[in-house]
């Protein structure tokens, strides 16, 4: 997966060989507000996307959202947040 692109290959690997000695930990932080989809259904699923091609953007189809959605069947991402939409300069000034 690129930056430079919008396409994301999902991939099935050992957590050591992502993370190697790195800390890591499981964050079902989400747990209170969703129900959690049962292991074996959110493995399955899980399973059934290794090898496709997904979209990929940063702020609206990454990789939490990804996890999200396997765990609780709601796409979210509490990395990424609306940006309020600055109002645009009043124009009369320079017009003439």
């Amino acid at each position: 997966m690129s930056a430079l692109t919008d396409k994301a290959l999902v991939k099935k690997e050992l957590l050591y060989d992502v993370a190697g000695r790195d800390k890591y930990q499981v964050n079902n932080k989400h747990d209170d507000k969703y129900a959690p989809l049962p292991p074996s259904k959110i493995i399955q699923r899980a399973e059934e996307m290794v090898g496709q091609e997904v979209l990929y953007k940063l702020t609206s189809e990454n990789c939490e959202h990804f996890v999200n959605e396997l765990r609780y069947g709601v796409p979210r991402s509490d990395q990424v947040r609306p940006q309020p939409v600055s109002p645009s300069p009043d124009p009369r000034p320079f017009l003439s």
